[in-house]
Formats: C-alpha cells, sequence, structure tokens
C-alpha cells in the first residue's frame, strides 16, 4: 500500500508532481501559488518544497513522466521574502540531470506509480540504484547501465546480449601530456590572484612531465606531484594548493572523473584548481566519437565541456561553489578563508604606479637616515601593495632582523619610510583600496552570502586603516548598494570611464566592456554589473556585457570565438533586469549574428588589440560602423560587395575588376 503522503525527500527538500499538490497542507499550496505568480512560471511539473518552511520554492520543468528518466529541462527559484526569481536552462546541455524513482512524487492513486515502483524495484535488485551521487546526471546513469549489460525499453528493464560496447580502441592516456616551457594557465593563474607565492605548498595532481613543478621549484616554491604514467611512485601528499589541469579532459569515463575530482580536492587544504579543454576551442575534425567526447589520432580520449557543464559536474561532486577564473578554469576552496581573500582580489584593482622615483628624489637627512633608505624604500613598496601603511606584522621578516640590527623599532622605521612617498600617491591608492573593500563587501551584502566569523586577518587591517572600524565599512558598501539606483551617477561614472580609452558607451546610455575588463571600472560600475552577474548565477563564459545604465538591465553576451576571430559570432545573449527581478536567455545559435568594432570594447594593453584595431579602421572605411554593434554574416557580406571587398582573415582583399561591358 503507498504512502499518503506523496513526494520524495532529499536533502530536506520535497519534491512532489504537479498532480499531488492537492494533497498538501493549505497554507503550503497558497505560499506555492504565491511563488509560481512571481515566477511567471506554468509550465512545470514538479514543485521543490523546503520541508521546514516555504522562504524558497523552485518549479522544476522534467521531460514527460513517459520517460524512463526524466532529464530536467529548466529550474525557476522563488525567494517569497524578497520576491525575486533566478531561472535556469538546462536544455542546451549535452549533460542535463535525470530523475530517478519518479513515482515517489505522484499521488497514491496515480494510475502509473506502479508501474514506475516496479522498475525502481528492477533497478534496486541489481544494483543500479547504488552510489546515487553518481548517477544523476544522463551519461553517467548511461555509462551506469552500460556497464552492467542492460537497457530500458519503455519501464522495463532488458538484458544485452553482448553489453554495449565502444569502439574498438585503446585509450592511451599518457599521449595527451605534452612538454611545456613556461607554466600552464592555471598554475599562472593561481599565481596572478595570489593564491601561490613563495610560501604556498602546491601539488600538481596528475603532472604529466612535470613541467609546473619544475618551473615553480625554480622560483623557490614548495611544489610537488603524480602523475599515473610518468610519476607513479611519487606520495599524493597534502598541499595548500592542488591544481588538476587537463586532466578531467582526458579521462573516458564519468564515474572515475568523480573519482579524481574528489580526490585531488581531498588533498587541497585551502584550494582546488581545475581546468579543462572548452568545447569553443574543440578541434574535432580529424577524431571519432566515443562515449560523451572523442578519440584522437594518437588513441587519446577528449572531453571538450561546455560553457557551464564544468561547474555543474563539480558542484554536484563536491558539493562546494566553484568559481569560474577563465574559460574553462574554476577554483573550488576547501578553506573560508581562502574564499573570502580569493572574492576580494577579484574586486582589486590589480594595477598601480611605481613610487620609486619619488622615493628616489626625497634627499637623505642624516646618516642613519640613508643606511636604513633600502629598507624604508621597502617599507614604501610594501604600503603601494597594501594600499596603506602597514602593521609591523606585515613587514616582512628580513626587514624586521636588519632594523633589529640597526637598533630601529619597526614603527620608527614605518614613520621614517612616509617621508620617502608622494603623499598623494599614497592617497589615491588607498582610495582605490577603499573602493575595492567597498565593492566586496556590497557584493557580499547584495548576495546575503554569510559572514565568516574570521574574516582575512589582512582585510581586518584594511578596514581598520581605512574606515576606522566595521561598522563604517559596511554603511560605505550600503550606499554603494543604494547608489546603483541612481542612473546619472552611472552615466557620468561610465563617461568619464569610456573617455579614459576603457570601455565603449552608445549614443543611448548603455555601457558596453570586455568581461575581463570590469575588475578596472569605477566601483559604482563593477558593483551594479557585480550584483547582475550573480543574481543571474554567475556569467560563465561570457566575454562581453552592456550595463544598461538608465533601465537598471545588464546583457551578458557569449561568442564561440571571441578571441580567435575579429566578428565574433553570438551564441548566447543573457538579460538581467534587476529593477524587476527577472532573467531572460535569448539562444542565437545558427543566427550568424557577429559582433562590429570588436576594439570599442577592449582596452589598449589587452592582447590582440593593436590588430583588432587595425582591422576595425579597415572595417569603417568599407561602411560597416553603419550597421551599430551587431549584423549578419550576410549583411556584412552585401556591405563589403558594395565596395568591390571579401573579408579575408584579418584583412579585406578586392573580389577583382569588374567585367567589362561589352
Amino acid at each position: 500500500m503507498h504512502s499518503e503522503a506523496p513526494g520524495k525527500i532529499v536533502a530536506g527538500y520535497l519534491y512532489l508532481h504537479r498532480d499531488g499538490v492537492a494533497g498538501l497542507e493549505p497554507v503550503s499550496r497558497q505560499n506555492m501559488w504565491a511563488a509560481e505568480a512571481i515566477a511567471n512560471a506554468s509550465q512545470w511539473n514538479v514543485v521543490k518544497l523546503w520541508k521546514n518552511g516555504q522562504e524558497r520554492i523552485s518549479f522544476l520543468t522534467y521531460e514527460d513522466f513517459e520517460c524512463s528518466f526524466p532529464a530536467l529541462l529548466e529550474s525557476v527559484t522563488v525567494n517569497l521574502k524578497n520576491r525575486t526569481a533566478v531561472r535556469r536552462s538546462y536544455r542546451a546541455r549535452a549533460n542535463p540531470p535525470v530523475l530517478h524513482r519518479k513515482e515517489l512524487l505522484l499521488p497514491a492513486d496515480h494510475p502509473r506509480r506502479d508501474e514506475y515502483s516496479e522498475l525502481t524495484l528492477g533497478l534496486e535488485r541489481i544494483g543500479l540504484l547504488r552510489e546515487t551521487s553518481s548517477i544523476g546526471t544522463r551519461l553517467a546513469w548511461d555509462e551506469r547501465m552500460r556497464e552492467a549489460g542492460v537497457r530500458i525499453v519503455g519501464h522495463r528493464i532488458e538484458l544485452l546480449i553482448e553489453p554495449l560496447s565502444q569502439p574498438d580502441v585503446t585509450i592511451q592516456r599518457h599521449l595527451a601530456a605534452i612538454r611545456r616551457y613556461g607554466l600552464s594557465l592555471p598554475i599562472q593563474s593561481l599565481i596572478r590572484y595570489g593564491l601561490i607565492n613563495e610560501e604556498t605548498t602546491v601539488f600538481d595532481y596528475g603532472c604529466g612531465y612535470g613541467s609546473d613543478i619544475e618551473g615553480l621549484q625554480a622560483a623557490g616554491i614548495s611544489a610537488a606531484g603524480w602523475d599515473p604514467y610518468y610519476a607513479p611512485d611519487q606520495t599524493c601528499a597534502p598541499a595548500h594548493v592542488v591544481n588538476l589541469g587537463f586532466v578531467l579532459n582526458v579521462i573516458e569515463t564519468p564515474a572515475e572523473r568523480q573519482d579524481v575530482l574528489r580526490s585531488a580536492f581531498a588533498l587541497a587544504q585551502r584550494c582546488l584548481a581545475v581546468a579543462v579543454i572548452t568545447s569553443s576551442r574543440a578541434q574535432t575534425e580529424t577524431c571519432r566519437p566515443y562515449g560523451d567526447g572523442h578519440v584522437t589520432r594518437l588513441g587519446t580520449f577528449q572531453k571538450f565541456y561546455r560553457p557551464g557543464e564544468l561547474k555543474e559536474f563539480i558542484e554536484a561532486t563536491l558539493g562546494r561553489e566553484a568559481f569560474q577564473a577563465g574559460p574553462g578554469l574554476f577554483f573550488i576552496f576547501a578553506d573560508s578563508l581562502s574564499e573570502q581573500s580569493y572574492l576580494l582580489s577579484r574586486q582589486t584593482r590589480r594595477s598601480a604606479p611605481s613610487v620609486s622615483a619619488a622615493a628616489r628624489r626625497k634627499a637623505a637627512r642624516e646618516a642613519a637616515f640613508e643606511a636604513l633608505r633600502p629598507d624604508l624604500e621597502a617599507i614604501v613598496a610594501v604600503a603601494t601593495d597594501l594600499r596603506r601603511w602597514p602593521a609591523v606584522v606585515e613587514l616582512p621578516k628580513e626587514i624586521l632582523e636588519r632594523l633589529e640590527a640597526a637598533n630601529t623599532s619597526a614603527a620608527k622605521a614605518i614613520s621614517l619610510a612616509s617621508s620617502l612617498s608622494d603623499p598623494e600617491f599614497l592617497d589615491d591608492v588607498a582610495e582605490q583600496r577603499q573602493e575595492d573593500i567597498a565593492v566586496y563587501l556590497a557584493l557580499n551584502q547584495f548576495n546575503r552570502r554569510r559572514n565568516y566569523r574570521d574574516l582575512p586577518e589582512p582585510l581586518k587591517r584594511d578596514v581598520r586603516a581605512l574606515f576606522q572600524n566595521f561598522t563604517t565599512a559596511q554603511a560605505t558598501a550600503r550606499d554603494l548598494l543604494f547608489s546603483l539606483a541612481d542612473s546619472e551617477l552611472l552615466c557620468a561614472a561610465a563617461k568619464a570611464t569610456a573617455s579614459e580609452g576603457l570601455g565603449y558607451l552608445d549614443e543611448e546610455m548603455n555601457y558596453w566592456v570586455s568581461t575581463e575588463l570590469t575588475p578596472r571600472l569605477p566601483a559604482v560600475l563593477r558593483c551594479f554589473a557585480g550584483c547582475a552577474e550573480k543574481y543571474a548565477g554567475g556569467f560563465d563564459e561570457m566575454q562581453l556585457v552592456k550595463l544598461h545604465l538608465r533601465t537598471g538591465k545588464l546583457t551578458g553576451f557569449r561568442y564561440a570565438d571571441f578571441e580567435l576571430s575579429p566578428l565574433p559570432r553570438l551564441e548566447v545573449r543573457t538579460k538581467v533586469d534587476l529593477g524587476r527581478q527577472r532573467i531572460s536567455d535569448f539562444d542565437h545559435h545558427g543566427e550568424d549574428q557577429r559582433l562590429l568594432l570588436k576594439s570599442r570594447f577592449m582596452a589598449p594593453d589587452q592582447a590582440g588589440f593593436d590588430r583588432q584595431k587595425r582591422f576595425d579602421a579597415q572595417a569603417s572605411a568599407v561602411g560597416l560602423d553603419r550597421l551599430g554593434t551587431r549584423a549578419t554574416g550576410a549583411e556584412i557580406a552585401l556591405v563589403a560587395k558594395a565596395a568591390d571587398l571579401i573579408l579575408s582573415g584579418w584583412s579585406w582583399a578586392p573580389t577583382g575588376p569588374r567585367a567589362d561591358a561589352g
């Protein structure tokens, strides 16, 4: 006999089919219908309720329940307290989540419940529903059934005469390793964000030839690694930072990928970096399909991850938030303080002018002062990095030892060092640091991210030095959030920034900028972009954003070939309406819409800017500047044809002399 209380409880959430909502308590039903009105959702077939409260409700759209294991197509999560809705689409994903034990979601008198239950019982008898954490996606579930030698026909289990097999090929994983003559991209990114320094220990999980290990050791950084083929005898030891670079994409089975990811994360004391090859850089012309990837001519396996797929895989496997640090690169933190420090660094401007020239212009007042000058200049350099005068404990050990030998206190040395610096410069960098912290705290408030009881000690010192106390810092952050409602302030900030060559302000007061440049923006624009990005659930692999300054909206654009093409092809556009709290996704695959005059949205110091600028000058001469910011390939070809030109790579070539009229 079936229970009279339908629904499937997972981690405190109640999942219920639409046909079963009549069995909910009246208050729960009332909250659910109120949430549906906020979400403007009507096509859902499963509702997700928090068992002990109704503050958050999700509406899930699965494939028809006639499917053996329906795939998730879309979710809308509603926060009843602040009346917001966040939508995620899974329709374009090659590996969406799938639903097992679906009969539990149905009411007790549903006519198909017994049939669905029989399928579940049969799967349990042969052990296919064990370790449910590794079968939650379509490809992983297909692999589990393939390994068991069964298939599902309708809702019946059938044994295969021969288990489904892949093409007869031996995967040569070790051939995927390459020799590098510099540090890999994930290691470079870890260094750039300050996650690797001289005091950090690093472990390279799947190190291949060990190029990163050699490079780090040469720089005086403690590094080790392990590889099943090239370094199998090395010990897998915990380290502050673990790198899992371009490993998951060469593993042909989803279950093993999960095992490797868990093993690597178990070694990370602070941070795990995961890097893969993305689908935008895939070259499959000479490859054969195999599983959920391809086999190359060398016999290696490659899985090319689609946008959002890797983040979903990491978070589902580890239960931790994955932060994107670049295309196909994510950081996952085992330590909350390291996570907060990283989030702060993303809102910190990374360039600051040198003060050494100003320091050299200062004349020595006495011989003792001159003897201390190298250490005083080093203290100024520390202040420049911190954007404030350092505390004694923040001075490098070697400086403290030399000051002690010179019988000079560190506090006095810091005071003397102030005479070597340009006060206006330090005021400027201190103001920048204040903005960085205000943006960081404002986004924490907007995200409702929990504040860790013990913030990183350097951040505490920053707050004390620049704001006097945490209450003042929080108030400044709150004021920054409220200022986003002032469209004139936003427009003025964008106008000043665009006039300095950073981004593009169009005639309708929309500000366009490469996502790579958002950390350089003024605080109010960074905060605007950060709020929209977080509300949308992240802009994974978006290369361009458009800030609608007068309407409180932001649009993110993802292109297939942003860095490689002078006229990138638009794939997806996501618009976030912060005022109405709505998110809209637009699929542009197959439309051949191209971004025009890309250099307008770049900075002169970005890679490829000069080449793009030259191309755009030619494009403007051809007449493409009259088409706005985007046009189809056909429209571009028509303009070029009128000028007797044709696009050839990164330049325009004549179509040839016109035929003479006879």
